[in-house]
């Protein structure tokens, strides 16, 4: 990849007339380390403005740009042929072992070859910096400890599948989101000079939701409740795939536009993990998987769903990783 100095890269972004899309193509490097370069100049005191009225990337909402806000509002995303993973709600701790959704996760991505994997969201848990107080005197893991597993698993599902790497996209959680309201919150002072979650994970492209072909939005959560993923695809008029509930479903919708279907993406981790100690081991729909989207000419086929069950997982009913 050719570098670019700071002051190439600013001359660049005045020459495109602050427009992120322009830049990419005048320099020929991918969206993603377009706003990434941005975002580190601005740690530099560099503030690199977009340009509301050339900033629409071919969206009809030209004037909503990522100015002013905290994360990125979508990255925008094409495929014709091939598969999305998507996973979520991983709350990686350290000193667990693997799941047996994550090592299944790990043989799939091997398998499928996906052109995209996205992390939708809680993939950092931030037990220790949570608004909720804690229960007891349980050993609750350090942002430092938490950082660096989760660094661990996300390298090896980025460098699971052999040849050409998969594109890597992020959406933010509430959990995830905790990392910088504890920053804000308690070093509002030291803005700029401090390293954001995203800053510390720059092969992912974070932003709140991936919009894929114009027909398929996947977020961390929409709505709550067991027709969550009914009423997701109901009133966003789209195919929706979201996590936050853990339950790991797909429900089909089909109207005059055609067919869609809300899809939630279950938890990366294991349901009677210490994360989640504040269920009081009450009984719960919380499932242990990830989703698999197969597009075919632009066009989303029925979403896919590895799921564990009795300690094995399984994919199009064969068993992919086994915990027995």
């Amino acid at each position: 990849m050719t570098l670019f100095s700071d002051e190439q890269f600013v001359a660049a972004w005045h020459e495109a007339r602050g427009n992120p899309q322009q830049v990419s193509e005048n320099l020929k490097i991918n969206i993603r380390n377009v706003y990434k370069r941005r975002l580190s100049l601005s740690n530099k005191n560099i503030v690199l403005l977009t340009n509301p009225s050339t900033a629409t990337n071919g969206n009809q909402y030209g004037w909503q740009t990522d100015v002013g806000r905290a994360y990125k509002r979508q990255n925008d995303y094409r495929i014709e042929n091939g598969n999305i993973v998507v996973f979520s709600d991983a709350h990686f701790w350290p000193q667990q072992r693997k799941t047996i959704a994550y090592r299944a996760l790990i043989e799939l991505i091997k398998d499928l070859k996906p052109q995209c994997i996205v992390a939708n969201g809680d993939i950092f848990d931030g037990a220790s910096i949570s608004r909720h107080p804690p229960l007891g005197w349980a050993k609750l893991p350090s942002v430092k400890e938490e950082l660096e597993i989760c660094l661990d698993r996300l390298h090896d599902i980025q460098f699971a599948p052999s040849g050409k790497k998969p594109d890597l996209f992020w959406n933010v959680g509430n959990h995830d989101a905790r990392f910088d309201r504890a920053l804000c919150t308690a070093a509002p002072g030291f803005e700029g000079t401090l390293e954001r979650l995203e800053n510390k994970f720059p092969s992912w492209d974070m932003a709140w939701s991936l919009n894929v072909n114009d027909n398929t939005i996947i977020k961390h959560r929409y709505h709550n409740g067991v027709h969550a993923t009914y009423n997701n695809t109901l009133k966003s008029g789209r195919s929706i795939v979201t996590g936050h509930l853990h339950r790991l479903a797909v429900t089909p919708w089909a109207d005059y536009n055609g067919h869609r279907w809300g899809v939630d993406t279950g938890t990366l981790a294991d349901p009677h993990g210490p994360q989640f100690d504040y269920a009081e081991n009450n009984p719960s729909p919380h499932t242990s998987g990830f989703a698999v989207l197969t597009f075919r000419n632009y066009e989303l086929l029925p979403p896919e769903l590895c799921s564990v069950i009795n300690d094995v997982a399984y994919f199009r009913g064969q068993a992919i990783a086994d915990g027995r």
